[in-house]
């Protein structure tokens, strides 16, 4: 990015903070919108690793050995189910060994998901050990914000803030969810951020994380 590039996305980052001094309405997105664009223009040039504490480093590492071998057309979910399934693992990548001796881990990895039972129980392990960590993650962030002091102030300056579109694409896929449920339901009035966050939470939070998947267990079966 030249220093052109930089003066412009400068430029139309300022243009957008102008128009939000003007907008009533759309003032709250616009606002947004040019913070982002003046984000983007100061720190064009860094990564997002770059950020003190980001695990990201770790994780760009690894995504760039499996680049390496050639193994990033590998299904990220059924790999992850490969790698979670320990010593039920290891015949079939010695059988894929078997068929090519001189070959990479990748390659085994990639022979042996081939096999459509092998793949199928690893699609399915590698989903229940993904759900595992994001729920984990969600869990802890959700606990993390419960346990400040601006969570249950009625008096904060966020919960006056008008509605955000998660908060409103969430209430809208659970009342669905009630709304087969319960044909009485009736979908709540919401008007601001705070009116939302409370909602939500009453409602259990994100569906995703209501009800976990069962670990699955290897039946057998490889093709």
């Amino acid at each position: 990015m030249t220093e052109d590039d930089l003066k412009q996305l400068a430029e139309r980052a300022s243009y957008i903070a102008g128009i939000a001094d003007t907008c009533v309405t759309d003032r709250q997105a616009a606002v947004g919108e040019a913070k982002r664009e003046l984000h983007i223009a100061a720190t064009w040039h860094l990564r997002r690793a770059s950020t003190v504490g980001s695990i990201d480093n770790q994780i760009f590492a690894h995504g760039s050995a499996e680049q390496a071998l050639g193994g990033l057309d590998l299904c990220p979910i059924a790999a992850l189910g490969l790698k979670a399934a320990g010593s039920l693992a290891y015949p079939w990548l010695l059988d894929a060994a078997e068929a090519n001796p001189i070959g990479t881990y990748v390659e085994h990895a990639r022979t042996a998901l081939a096999r459509p039972g092998v793949r199928a129980f690893c699609v399915e392990l590698g989903s229940y050990h993904r759900f595992q960590h994001k729920a984990a993650v969600y869990h802890e962030a959700v606990q993390k914000w419960q346990a400040s002091s601006k969570a249950d102030d009625p008096a904060a300056a966020w919960r006056r803030r008008p509605i955000t579109a998660k908060q409103n694409y969430l209430i809208t896929m659970i009342s669905e969810c009630l709304a087969v449920a319960d044909r009485w339901f009736v979908p709540p009035f919401i008007q601001n951020r705070g009116e939302a966050h409370d909602w939500l939470r009453k409602a259990g939070g994100r569906p995703m994380f209501w009800r976990p998947p069962s670990k699955p267990v290897w039946m057998g079966g490889l093709d």
